[in-house]
Formats: structure tokens, sequence, C-alpha cells
């Protein structure tokens, strides 16, 4: 009687292969996996989860045979076709269909199923056509870390507005959306020009990932592009419902600025000069100003808050009306406006805290251009990045589905511009005093 001899077949890595194994070649196998056996006599081996073996024959050698029911294949761009008996025809969609179908190459087809900028506009809207009318359902694999490296976008503010750059640390921004993707290499492109489209319109730039706006605003263009090409985007200091952003607490900064001139100044009556151009900012930091009068029993009314179209409008008529009206604390917008408003008094006679108190909002860089310390609050400027980068690292790394909608707070920075003190008397609308002139560059 002849030797018994067990061969098994099972799918090999190929299209639609198969590979014999004797009893030899499993004793590997075996050793870590464990077969498990149906009530119907089926037999899979946990290593091989996606195939499914059944037995075919048995002959007087007692030699059984195997032959795969079905197995998956996977494809390059994350796809997946099921083959059944060795045909083709029941089976997942994969690139090299929707390529045959586009008349492209796969190749092509995966940069569009990838959203690289490198494919021309007409052959995406084919590709994706294609792709939709023949039901591909693309995977979504999880990225390593350690292996994954970013292209990511930051958009800056344009050059027409280069007082906006007085209100952070540009350098520190890069370095805090950087730091946010931890591990992950991440290239950040500046982009100083204000949110454009010109980015996916060159195809050398490659493939962006993701998209920061800092400080600025993308126009309805840009946003269509990139949520048709589902790209992850973060607003920075900017509120879209429709959008992830994060912010800083402004509503908070002013509250904690507020209860500072309260305790130092008793019977504080401030005023409010805001800038509108900055509705998103502006509207949040004069409500929030608003319900902590109300909530410390302030007097300020509607009439204490007043928008500039600029910081020209910062003038000794402005600052003579608001002290002969009793105000005795000045509010800004920001560090650039109490700049301003600090500068102007000095040139004026006048002192500060002892004629008024003065505060800014974001501790930025222009702080360091007058001798006395202007109170203040930070922006938290490596807050607002880290934050940004590590939730487009969890989104494209992690594939979290997660929304960002989330609010910084700021510590409130001492100076020396709140105080008490004996007003002189405010000048004349008629007072001829100069002042600094001109935008802040």
């Amino acid at each position: 009687m002849g030797l018994k001899r067990n061969v098994y077949q099972e799918p090999c890595s190929g299209m639609g292969g198969f590979m014999s194994k004797s009893p030899s070649q499993l004793l590997h196998l075996t050793a870590h996996q464990e077969q498990s056996e149906s009530p119907g006599g089926f037999r899979r081996f946990p290593g091989h989860t996606d195939s499914v073996l059944r037995p075919v024959s048995l002959d007087s050698s007692h030699e059984e045979r195997y032959t795969p029911v079905s197995c998956m294949q996977q494809d390059g761009a994350g796809g997946s076709r099921e083959i059944v008996n060795g045909d083709t025809t029941n089976r997942k969609v994969t690139v090299y269909d929707i390529a045959e179908r586009a008349n492209v190459s796969a190749g092509t087809v995966s940069r569009v199923l990838n959203d690289s900028s490198l494919v021309s506009g007409d052959v995406r809207d084919r590709v994706l056509r294609i792709a939709d009318e023949l039901g591909y359902l693309k995977r979504h694999i999880r990225r390593h870390r350690g292996r994954t490296i970013l292209n990511v976008a930051l958009f800056l503010p344009g050059g027409g507005s280069n007082y906006v750059h007085l209100f952070y640390d540009t350098a520190e921004l890069i370095h805090a959306v950087s730091a946010g993707f931890g591990e992950v290499r991440a290239n950040i492109i500046a982009l100083t020009d204000g949110p454009s489209v010109q980015l996916f319109e060159n195809k050398k730039s490659g493939t962006i990932d993701a998209c920061v706006f800092g400080f600025t605003t993308p126009g309805d263009e840009l946003l269509r592009i990139i949520d048709e090409r589902n790209i992850p985007a973060v607003l920075i200091n900017r509120i879209d419902p429709a959008h992830n952003y994060v912010v800083s607490d402004h509503a908070a900064g002013m509250r904690k600025l507020l209860r500072e001139l309260v305790r130092v100044v008793p019977d504080v009556r401030p005023c409010y000069l805001g800038f509108p151009d900055i509705p998103q900012v502006s509207d949040l930091r004069r409500e929030g100003l608003r319900h902590a009068a109300l909530e410390l029993g302030v007097p300020f009314s509607a009439a204490a808050m007043m928008d500039l179209a600029s910081i020209r409008d910062i003038t000794p008529a402005l600052l003579g009306r608001l002290l002969g009206e009793g105000y005795n604390a000045i509010l800004c917008f920001n560090d650039v406006f109490a700049v301003y408003t600090y500068q102007c008094a000095l040139a004026m006679g006048l002192r500060v805290p002892g004629d008024f108190s003065l505060t800014g909002f974001d501790n930025s860089p222009v702080r360091s251009l007058v001798t006395d310390s202007i109170v203040s609050v930070d922006l938290n400027v490596p807050e607002l990045g880290f934050q940004a980068g590590r939730w487009l690292r969890d989104t494209i790394i992690e594939k979290t589905r997660t929304t960002l909608k989330l609010h910084v707070p700021g510590d409130l920075i001492p100076g020396t511009t709140v105080g008490p003190g004996t007003p002189s008397r405010p000048p004349g609308h008629g007072d001829r005093v100069a002042c600094i002139q001109g935008e802040q560059t």
C-alpha cells in the first residue's frame, strides 16, 4: 500500500493562481495557525481569513484535495475585488476596471482617487464619473505615522493687510502647526498671498494633503476645490460653522480684561474701540465685553462701543471726546489699536494710566514698540497651531471622523497701563496735536 499524501491547494498572491502544499510544507503553517472546521465540513486557516477551502475528492489513497471557493485580492488604490472559482465576473470593482473604461492607466486612476493634483480636470472628472457608475468603493487604509510625509498648505493673509501680520508671530504659527503633527513629517507650504486656488492649478506642487487657514478665510471657489477633493482643512482664529476651526476664546479674554480693570479701578467706566473689518473676531470680543459688564455690574451701553474702519481713525479729537464723555478706560480691539492709542495720547500730553487706563488683546509682538507694557490677553498662537496640526494628523493618519470646533483660552498678560489716576483736563476738539500718521507696516 502506498504512502498517504495530503495535498492542499490554496490561492497564491497572484491573479487567481494556486499553489500546492504537502504535509511537510504545512508543518510550519499548522504550528502557528489553528485549523478550524465548520459543521458543513469546510475548513479555514485563520491566517487566510479571506480564503475558503472545500474538499472536492477523496480517493483510495486517502488523498484529499481542496480548491478555493473564493478569495479577495487587493489593488494598489486600496480597493478590492472578489474572485469566485477563478472567475472574475462576480467581483468588486478595481482601478483596473475604471482605467479600462476611462482609457487611462491604472496609475492615473490611483492618482485621481487619492486626490493628486497631477491629473487634468477633464480626466479627473471622467475617472470619478466612471468610478461612480461602476460602484467603486475605496478602502480607507490607516497610514503609518513614522513613514508618512504630508504636504500641508498654510494660507496667510495677503499683502493688502500688512498690519494683520502684527497680530501674531508667523514663525511661531508655522512651528506650532508642525509640532501638532508629532512624529509625522509635515512639509508646511506657507502661502502669503491669501487664500488662492493657484496652488491646486500648479501640477508641480504635488498632492496637497491638508489645508490650514491662518487668520484668513477661504473663498467659495477654494472651498469647493477642497470639498471636492476631500482635503481636510482647519481655520485658525476664524469661525465658520460649516467647517473645522480653532479660535481664541475671545469672550473669555474680554472678561479677564474687564475684571482686571474692576480690580484696579473700582469705578471704571470703559469704552471699546472695535474693528469690524474682521467681524468674526470683533463681534465675539464686543459681545464678550458686554456680557462681562452685565455680570460685573459695570455701566456699559451701546454708545460705549465704537467701530473704527482704520487705525487712522484714532485721533486726538476721538480721544478728547471719549475723555470728555467721562470714560476712564479704553479697551482696544487688539494690541495694534492699543499701541496706536497710546502713542496718540503721549503726543497729546496725556498720561497712561494717569488720564485713562488702556488694554489691548493678542499679546502680539507690536507691544514691544512702546515704553509702558500694555495690559493684554495672550492669543495663544502656539496652542491654536498645535491643535490644528494634531486634528489634521489624526484625521489623515488615524482616519478619525471627528469635527473640530475649539475655543482656546488665553492668559491675562499684566502690564502698567491699567491703574487709578487723576485725569488732567481733556484736550478740546480744536487742539492741534501731532499724532502718528499712516498704517503700521
